[in-house]
C-alpha cells in the first residue's frame, strides 16, 4: 500500500521558513510622487517573487531602498513621511497579495517629541496581514533601550537590529531565532556570520547595490546559519535575490544540547536555493 506522505510535507512546510534577501538597487529620488511610484515597484517585486518562490515566507530590503539615501538634508524633510502613511499601504497591499511578511526600510518623520531631529531611517517588520508588527529607528531604541523580539512568519521569533547592524544580547523579550539587519553603514557593521556566531541565531541581512548618483553600493546580502555558516550570498549585482529556508527545529534542538554537542545549520533541514528559482520547479526568476 503507498504510505501516505501528507502529514510529513505538511509538518516540513511548517518547520521551514522561506527567507529572501535583496540586493535592491539604491534609488534616488526627490519627490513624494517618486517615492510612492517606487514603492509600488518594491510591491510588484514581491508579488513576481512570491510566484516564482511560493515558499517564500519573508522578504527583506536594504536600507534607505524605499525613500532613497537622501544625501541632502532638505530633501529628507520634503520626502519623509509618518508611519503609517502612504508608502506602508502600498507596502501592507504587497504583503496581503503576496501572503508573505516583509521588512522595509523607510525615511520618517520622528515623534512630536523628538521633532527637531531629522527625519531618520526607520525598519519595519510587516505580517502577511499588511500590519506593522514591530519598528526599528535610527538611533532610537525598539523597547525600554533595547531592540525588541517577536513572532514572525510561521512563529520564528524575529528581531530588527539597529541601524548599526549591531544587536546587543540584552532584549527584553528573549532571544531571537532570526535576527534581521538592514544596516545604514554595511562597512561599519559588524559581518553577519560574526553576528550569527555571537547571538547563535540566523542572520538575514540586506544591502543596497548600484549607484544611487553619489554612492556606489556593493550589496553581498546574505542569509547565515546559527553557526556562521553563509547559507546563501548575493554578489554585487543589482536586483540579485537569494532565498534560503531556514528550520525552526533545528536552532532550538541546536540551543538545547549539551555543551560539547556539535549541531549545525548545515546539518539538517532547508538548504539555500539559486536565486529565484522555485523550489521542485524550472520557473525563470521572478522579475519586477
Amino acid at each position: 500500500m503507498p504510505q501516505d506522505t501528507t502529514h510529513d510535507t505538511t509538518a516540513r512546510d511548517d518547520d521551514a521558513v522561506g527567507v529572501a534577501v535583496v540586493n535592491y538597487r539604491m534609488p534616488r529620488l526627490r519627490t513624494q510622487l517618486e517615492v510612492l511610484a517606487n514603492a509600488h515597484k518594491i510591491r510588484q517585486m514581491i508579488e513576481g517573487l512570491k510566484l516564482g518562490l511560493p515558499g517564500l515566507d519573508l522578504v527583506i530590503f536594504p536600507a534607505y531602498s524605499t525613500h532613497g539615501l537622501l544625501h541632502d538634508g532638505a530633501d529628507a524633510v520634503h520626502v519623509a513621511r509618518g508611519i503609517p502613511g502612504d508608502e506602508t499601504a502600498v507596502l501592507a497591499r504587497a504583503c496581503r497579495n503576496a501572503r508573505v511578511w516583509g521588512v522595509f526600510s523607510l525615511t520618517a518623520t520622528h515623534t512630536a517629541a523628538c521633532l527637531s531631529q531629522a527625519p531618520g531611517n526607520t525598519l519595519i517588520l510587516m505580517n502577511d496581514r499588511g500590519e506593522i508588527v514591530q519598528t526599528q529607528q535610527k538611533h532610537q531604541a525598539g523597547q525600554n533601550g533595547r531592540p525588541g523580539v517577536c513572532p514572525g512568519p510561521k512563529g520564528m521569533t524575529v528581531m530588527l537590529a539597529p541601524d548599526d547592524g549591531d544587536a546587543a544580547d540584552d532584549s527584553p523579550d528573549g532571544q531571537p531565532e532570526l535576527i534581521v539587519g538592514c544596516p545604514g553603514e554595511p562597512d561599519a557593521a559588524p559581518t553577519p556570520q560574526a553576528l550569527a556566531r555571537a547571538r547563535h541565531s540566523y542572520v538575514a541581512m540586506a544591502n543596497a547595490a548600484g549607484f544611487d548618483g553619489v554612492r556606489c553600493h556593493f550589496g553581498r546580502s546574505a542569509v547565515v546559519g546559527f553557526d556562521g555558516h553563509t547559507l546563501g550570498e548575493c554578489g554585487e549585482e543589482e536586483y540579485g535575490i537569494q532565498f534560503v529556508q531556514l528550520s525552526k527545529r533545528l536552532i532550538r534542538e541546536a540551543r538545547g544540547l549539551t555543551p560539547g554537542e556539535a549541531l549545525t545549520s548545515e546539518s539538517y533541514g532547508p538548504r539555500s536555493h539559486p536565486a529565484g528559482r522555485a523550489l521542485g520547479g524550472d520557473q525563470p526568476p521572478a522579475r519586477a
